[in-house]
């Protein structure tokens, strides 16, 4: 295999820490495999009509010079995300005949491909002309199946895996003390961006409901970015004592807010995979979250604790539970184990080689 051209609508930079960084870790993992890896991403979050026209234009420039530079070393293209990023892959295997393959992370099918007739018409002749498609989830896997009418054979229900060498436990106690954390306070966590998709409504509610419940001092941290300046004016009522906001982290920094936390709350209304609870699994975190798309299939056997979406009191009452309930009966130690070895980056690296391999070959048949 020559080179692999990664192609994602969302890649981090210096400014924008979390935007995508799940897509980079894939890269850098394909690297550490020996994989010669190029890349055409956007890394500008920036939302509204002017300034999204302004970054995908620059970003499909990049993308056509770096494909045109490369077209005659590329073996295939992966491109994140069905929509947009997949157009550019396709564009690629017809000018050039390049294989390639496409990961659907969720957003792309749930809620970009729903957007209107034509994104979504786009959305399914990207599918349908990938040599493989990665589903992050069962579920979406499934939708993909039913709504795209991709045949089951050509899906791969598969994460982009956690690096258990970066996220694992640490001592509590000194986490807190570097972070400048209380010791006695029970602190929940939340890491992601703050919208209303994520639950963090309903999280605040809970929160809130919480702290009539107990008189042990507890603490939500909320870490993640805060773009959406209309919807930050919404919950601004809600945030009271004990919350406390923190922009986006570098993973090394990431990793002792894990470890500092007693648990992990993602009370998200739609989630393809749900990485950052297999992230707070691989640092010994129990984690409370949503029973929505790959959220159910990854903390089900007792990995983690689910509820129903958009249940404040639901919610609530799971985290006075985890407040009540010592760790060691709380974190299944043994499940979670067993999760790590299905989703560690490693076994993941493998899995996504072997689709590059069949995928080359694939293009070479015809």
């Amino acid at each position: 295999m020559k080179k692999i051209l990664i192609i994602s609508n969302m890649y981090p930079s210096k400014q924008h820490l979390s935007f995508g960084i799940f897509v980079k870790n894939q890269v850098k993992a394909l690297q550490k495999a020996g994989i010669d890896v190029v890349v055409a991403a956007n890394d500008n979050p920036a939302t509204g009509k002017k300034n999204t026209i302004s970054k995908y234009s620059k970003w499909a420039r990049q993308t056509i010079a770096t494909a045109f530079r490369h077209k005659k070393e590329l073996s295939v293209t992966h491109a994140h995300y069905v929509f947009p990023s997949g157009i550019f892959s396709l564009m690629l295997k017809k000018m050039f005949k390049i294989p390639y393959i496409v990961t659907a992370h969720g957003g792309d099918i749930e809620r970009m491909a729903k957007k209107n007739e034509r994104i979504r018409n786009w959305t399914e002749l990207i599918l349908q002309e990938s040599e493989h498609v990665i589903a992050v989830g069962p579920v979406l896997a499934q939708q993909i199946e039913e709504d795209f009418h991709i045949p089951q054979e050509k899906i791969l229900v598969c994460s982009m895996g956690v690096n258990c060498e970066v996220f694992k436990p640490g001592d509590q106690a000194e986490a807190r003390e570097y972070l400048g954390l209380a010791q006695d306070a029970f602190t929940f966590l939340f890491v992601g961006n703050v919208i209303k998709q994520k639950g963090i409504e309903e999280l605040l509610l809970a929160f809130e409901q919480l702290q009539l419940q107990t008189d042990r001092p507890v603490k939500l941290v909320i870490i993640g970015s805060r773009r959406d300046t209309q919807f930050m004016e919404t919950i601004d009522p809600l945030i009271g004592e004990g919350v406390q906001f923190i922009d986006p982290q570098p993973q090394a920094e990431l990793v002792k807010w894990f470890q500092a936390s007693d648990v992990f709350v993602l009370p998200s209304h739609l989630e393809g995979f749900g990485l950052v609870a297999l992230e707070a699994i691989a640092t010994g975190t129990p984690v409370i979250a949503s029973r929505v798309g790959g959220l159910v299939s990854l903390l089900e056997d007792g990995v983690g604790h689910l509820v129903e979406p958009q249940n404040a009191p639901a919610l609530s009452e799971e985290m006075l539970k985890a407040i009540q309930t010592p760790k060691a009966s709380y974190y299944n130690e043994e499940a979670a184990a067993r999760v790590l070895h299905e989703h560690g980056e490693r076994e993941i690296t493998k899995r996504v080689l072997a689709l590059y391999e069949s995928a080359v070959k694939g293009g070479e048949a015809r």
